[in-house]
């Protein structure tokens, strides 16, 4: 009896997380991710609970996102000027709770739970359309910002969570599953008021990875991948053309490539001005960093705070090994797919985990993204989530 009310106030109090940081992220931003991990925490003693080393065990890639927090961790210790240095390391707290995230999830598997998670998705990228459109048409925000967020922010929110809104398309078999496509609908249109360039050039990459999994999935023709791409070429230029701010990427992208120190944008020049200040100060401490206190004076007077791309940022912070922990957090999703025996939802997995580890790599290359308390926290909840729980239930395990 008593097993029975604890397992239900478990299952209460992270399904209650759950809606917090996936429905309400793009409204409330990072005070979403305090509050999910505040209740995740709370859940901690879950990993003492039978059968959850051997779960751990027997799925490793969550427990790389710990290692990448225990090494940042170190880091930050060895090169504090004052003991408060090394708390900034909860930034990235997620990762050292996604083994406790994983374990909710991985006795919760199946269908039914997958189209719920793909609904509250959905419904966090509805939220940030609303919350948008009330910045901008009501309050006449330039931009969008949500509160306790930002467009940057918001923008990292909603496209991940409408991409793997998606997944619900692979999982559900009746036709109501198209209404999943309102996912990434509400996040483009979320996106253009944000008018966050650095995550609209994701878009077209994340689109065709979802193109690829349901052509995958349905087993079709050639033509319909074609009809697909038109698809996805008329929604990508009508959102450039509604806002001329996001119809510049090509141009700059262009700029990059053929000089980047002819680049006319002031925002991308001053980027690669950063990036240049970034290595030199990888330089004079590559093993461990500066610690992520000193992250901006590494590089004074050109850097106020960061340098805008999560790389340079864990080289200048934590060196050679914040490196390798950032390409541990981005591997995770993919090495973990990749470990899991196959079954029905495997197509759904491998298009998941490549979401998330292509849309943050790709948020990573312009802005700061790992190390923001809220994408940090999403990223590892969400790749918790797709290991745990989108897999077909194993009775043996995970009884009814």
């Amino acid at each position: 009896m008593i097993r029975t009310i604890v397992r239900s106030v478990v299952a209460v109090i992270a399904w209650f997380a759950a809606v917090v940081l996936f429905v309400l992220s793009p409204a409330i931003g990072s005070i979403s991710s305090i509050a999910a991990l505040l209740l995740i925490l709370l859940l901690s003693p879950t990993v003492f609970m039978r059968g959850s080393w051997g779960a751990l065990r027997a799925q490793p890639a969550t427990l790389l996102l710990a290692a990448a927090f225990v090494m940042l961790a170190v880091c930050f210790a060895l090169t504090q000027t004052q003991p408060s240095d090394v708390l900034l390391v909860t930034a990235f707290l997620g990762l050292l709770l996604a083994p406790v995230a994983y374990l909710l999830a991985w006795r919760r598997p199946g269908a039914r739970i997958i189209a719920v998670i793909a609904a509250l998705f959905a419904l966090g990228t509805f939220v940030g359309a609303v919350t948008a459109s009330y910045d901008v048409f009501v309050q006449h925000f330039e931009r969008a910002i949500g509160w306790g967020s930002g467009g940057n922010l918001m923008a990292r929110s909603v496209v991940p969570l409408g991409f793997m809104a998606l997944s619900g398309v692979f999982a559900v078999r009746s036709p109501w599953r198209w209404l999943y496509l309102l996912g990434p609908a509400f996040g483009l249109y979320a996106l253009v008021l944000t008018q966050t360039r650095g995550v609209f050039i994701a878009v077209p990459v994340l689109s065709l990875i979802f193109i690829w999994a349901l052509m995958r999935e349905f087993r079709a023709s050639r033509w319909w991948y074609l009809a697909g791409l038109g698809v996805l070429a008329v929604i990508v230029v009508a959102a450039a053309i509604y806002s001329p701010r996001l119809l510049g990427v090509t141009g700059v992208l262009e700029q990059v490539v053929a000089d980047p120190s002819a680049v006319s944008d002031p925002g991308t020049a001053q980027r690669i001005a950063m990036w240049h200040a970034g290595w030199y100060a990888f330089l004079q401490h590559p093993l461990i960093g500066w610690g992520w206190a000193r992250l901006s004076e590494a590089a004074l007077p050109t850097v106020l705070s960061m340098y805008h791309n999560d790389f340079v940022n864990m080289a200048v912070a934590a060196g050679v090994a914040g490196i390798v922990s950032l390409l541990l957090v981005l591997a995770a999703p993919l090495l973990g797919v990749a470990l899991m025996p196959r079954d029905r939802f495997s197509t759904l997995r491998l298009y998941c985990a490549l979401i998330l580890s292509v849309s943050f790599f790709i948020f990573g290359l312009t802005d700061l993204t790992f190390g923001y308390d809220l994408p940090t926290t999403l990223y590892a909840f969400m790749t918790a989530v797709v290991l745990g729980a989108f897999r077909e239930k194993d009775p043996a395990v995970n009884p009814a």
